[in-house]
């Protein structure tokens, strides 16, 4: 579970979210976009 936590933490740093509390209860309704996010493709532009 803490994993999981620290993965949105970290998706919400990302997308330039600086109140952590506040993007979790935004995002409670959208949680598909956090799962999309980890399972999908990322395109390497390195």
């Amino acid at each position: 579970m803490a994993t999981l936590r620290n993965t949105a933490i970290g998706w919400h740093r990302v997308n330039g979210d600086t109140n952590i509390a506040r993007a979790n209860r935004r995002a409670d309704g959208r949680s598909h976009d956090l799962i999309d996010a980890v399972t999908g493709s990322y395109i390497n532009t390195q």
